[in-house]
């Protein structure tokens, strides 16, 4: 009877254990929290995701490697083998995926499946037309790639409005988001024509008589607005009649100034003085550049559920510029919030499809 009841005690124990590892037999999720599962379509596009980045990492020192050139058994990642180092970032995905969920849940969003289908029918397209034989024999479904691909982006645009948007638990002030911009941002205005042309491949200048006449009629649009107090459209159309085009030649936009390039052209704006025209000659090409008063474009800032009115070419998004003031802040919240998640590991699952069978797999599937 004793040991009846020692190897009873014995099975109850491993069974025990087994149960707390997560070993159960049950391949349907690799993680869970109490509100969100990652299911295992789910966890083996993490380690796709995973794959994909650590062959990036490598071709930084060597641009020639491939999936099939590297010896993943060998291969290292910062000091780290390049399997564990696949592993992290397929972990780190899917938690970020369960964070997601949860967070969603705990504040009340819900995905709007038009925002969500929209970007769907983009991912569909790839799903079906490139990755479909090595998602399917991978056991990713369309509904696995697209839900990891979309839904935490969408909630984490949902979570931060709803923290730093009107009424928001981290609201911020409208005179705050105004200073900002008017410090931050560039509004401007240009037109251009080319210098030279080309003939048998080669760049050549054109003949000084058209450059005497453009340069002429550059300097009447700086004119037009600096004497004449014409107003850019006014240029616009003159431009039209003097070059004979009929589509519109101008390009305006308002810029958050560390967006834009180190480009001469985007030097030369923001050296311009607001509302001054000038003229500069940049790249064989003549421009008129003209700098707004950043203030004017103020009532232009409207947030996503504000009616846009007469303004609606020009409107300037609120929630693009409260991400340019709060996205250290709202980085670190989400950062503390997925160092508290609680969750659980299935290893059933995680072992079943692992980094070694992701690699396998998409050697076979490249390669037939």
């Amino acid at each position: 009877m004793k040991n009846i009841l020692k190897a009873a005690g014995a099975f109850a124990c491993a069974a025990a254990l087994l149960c707390a590892s997560g070993c159960s037999g049950n391949t349907k999720w690799a993680y869970k929290t109490d509100k969100a599962e990652l299911g295992n379509g789910q966890w083996i596009y993490c380690t796709f995701e995973g794959v994909s980045q650590a062959i990036n990492e490598i071709q930084k020192n060597d641009e020639n490697a491939d999936l099939n050139s590297i010896d993943w058994d060998k291969q290292e990642i910062d000091g780290e083998p390049a399997k564990d180092w696949i592993y992290a970032k397929a972990k780190e995905t899917g938690l970020n995926y369960l964070m997601m969920e949860s967070l969603a849940i705990d504040n009340n969003i819900t995905v709007d499946e038009t925002v969500y289908n929209a970007s769907k029918s983009y991912y569909s397209y790839f799903y079906n037309n490139y990755y479909h034989d090595m998602f399917t024999k991978l056991g990713v479904s369309e509904d696995s790639y697209c839900g990891v691909s979309i839904r935490p982006g969408i909630i984490s645009d949902e979570l931060f409005n709803k923290m730093y948007g009107t009424g928001g638990s981290r609201e911020v002030p409208k005179a705050d988001v105004e200073k900002f911009f008017t410090e931050n941002y560039v509004s401007y205005y240009y037109i251009a024509c080319e210098l030279k042309k080309t003939v048998d491949d080669e760049k050549v200048d054109l003949d000084k008589e058209t450059l005497d006449k453009y340069r002429e009629n550059f300097r009447k649009y700086a004119s037009m607005i600096n004497n004449d107090k014409k107003t850019v459209d006014d240029v616009t159309a003159q431009y039209k009649v003097d070059f004979s085009v009929t589509e519109d030649p101008s390009t305006s936009e308002t810029m958050y100034k560390d967006d834009m390039s180190s480009s001469d052209l985007n030097k030369a704006i923001l050296e311009a003085k607001e509302g001054e025209a000038v003229t500069k000659e940049i790249d064989d090409k003549l421009y008129l550049i003209y700098r707004y008063d950043i203030t004017s474009k103020v009532p232009l800032i409207k947030a996503n559920d504000e009616d846009a009115g007469d303004d609606a070419k020009e409107i300037i998004s609120k929630e693009d510029i409260l991400k340019k003031m709060r996205s250290d802040d709202f980085t670190q919240y989400l950062k503390e919030e997925r160092d508290k998640l609680q969750y659980d590991r299935n290893d059933a699952c995680v072992h079943k499809y692992d980094v070694t069978r992701t690699i396998n797999i998409i050697k076979e599937t490249g390669n037939s």
